[in-house]
């Protein structure tokens, strides 16, 4: 494992991998896992107590029995791939999807109780001024984590500005590509053949940044 960003003078290892409790915010079920994975894994690995608050369950705008059923099949995937990456408690909250924009406000009160009552020593959310995937949801989700954190520790994932890179092995990789298909209505297999040479040659791109095989681009404010 190998820690890497521009400015070497903060200690990154102490702010990082000997932090006792992390949160990670998202606005679906899968956000974290696809730009967090390995990183979540590593941390837990190192006795980190990691929590998931995750701002919809996935409905996609469905209505009547078919959001219903989506959300149950979407949380218990979410649940099932937590597990897989070292047991993150997972916190799920019921905005709806595609609409998360209108409840900034309510999500960011949400989650402020939850940092109040878990204390985390540091925080990961979407990149609110350089976000990679410009999906409403995760622009709103972005724009919550900000305001709930505060002067909080603050990291931010999904950016295309990146000063910090989580570098990993192989064996990390598949553990995150297991958890990435448990979420089995998102990452079905055509889907993922689909993007699995894109999904590898990001991270191989930015493992390079710090030696290693693979890694994960992280933005944090100086």
């Amino acid at each position: 494992m190998s820690v890497s960003q521009n400015n070497p003078s903060n200690n990154m290892r102490s702010q990082l991998f000997e932090a006792k409790s992390a949160l990670f915010i998202g606005a679906h079920p899968d956000d974290i896992e696809f730009y967090c994975g390995g990183l979540v894994y590593m941390l837990q690995a190192n006795g980190c107590q990691v929590t998931f608050a995750v701002g919809t369950r996935g409905g996609k705008g469905y209505t009547g029995w078919m959001k219903r059923r989506l959300e149950r099949l979407r949380t218990a995937h979410q649940h099932d791939s937590a597990h897989i990456l070292g047991g993150a408690k997972v916190v799920l909250y019921d905005y709806s999807d595609k609409s998360l924009a209108n409840d900034v406000q309510s999500y960011a009160q949400d989650l402020k109780t939850l940092i109040k009552n878990i204390n985390p020593d540091v925080i990961f959310t979407w990149d609110p001024d350089f976000i990679y995937n410009p999906h409403s949801d995760h622009q709103a989700a972005a724009q919550a984590g900000r305001i709930a954190s505060e002067k909080r520790c603050i990291y931010y994932y999904g950016t295309r500005e990146p000063n910090v890179w989580i570098g990993f092995d192989i064996n990390i990789m598949q553990i995150k590509i297991k958890a990435l298909r448990a979420h089995r209505t998102e990452t079905p297999w055509y889907y993922w053949m689909l993007i699995r040479g894109s999904f590898l040659t990001r991270h191989k791109n930015a493992g390079v940044k710090v030696g290693e095989r693979y890694a994960e681009a992280l933005r944090r404010l100086s």
